[in-house]
């Protein structure tokens, strides 16, 4: 019986009988995290959906709860209902979101938060124990 399982194996396997276990679809294990702050309108949804196309792990924070919660269900994008004008909720949610990622590489932003998410991201790297010299580009939308 065990003379030839090996052989019987490798033969379903080049036949396509035996599946390979794939990681999350969509999700590659290096993908980009990137942050967009407003993301559910405009210029911000675009390049949202663009980045979640290219198989990006993109998060979204908005206070459109309607808009927000059908682009998470129909691109898998992360979404967070909150007013990215409101400090003390964006504060909140970034670093909630960078426990999660354990880091982000790109931020889309409006003016107003830029200062504010550049140090909270620098605040965040210099707590870790390894220091993480990955750098994170902000724009401006």
């Amino acid at each position: 019986m065990a003379d030839n399982y090996l052989e019987r194996r490798m033969e379903e396997l080049r036949s396509g009988k035996l599946a390979v276990k794939k990681a999350i679809p969509g999700i590659r294990p290096k993908a980009r995290r990137v942050l967009v702050a407003g993301g559910c309108h405009g210029d911000a949804r675009e390049k949202a959906l663009e980045y979640r196309k290219a198989g990006c792990r993109v998060a979204v924070f908005d206070s459109d709860e309607k808009t927000g919660k059908q682009m998470a269900y129909q691109h898998g994008i992360r979404f967070h209902n909150i007013d990215p004008d409101n400090e003390e909720a964006l504060k909140k949610e970034i670093c909630s979101l960078l426990n999660a990622w354990r880091g982000i590489e790109i931020i889309f932003t409006n003016e107003k938060n830029f200062r504010l998410l550049d140090t909270l991201v620098d605040n965040w790297k210099e707590k870790l124990p390894i220091k993480d010299e990955s750098p994170t580009m902000i724009v401006i939308l």
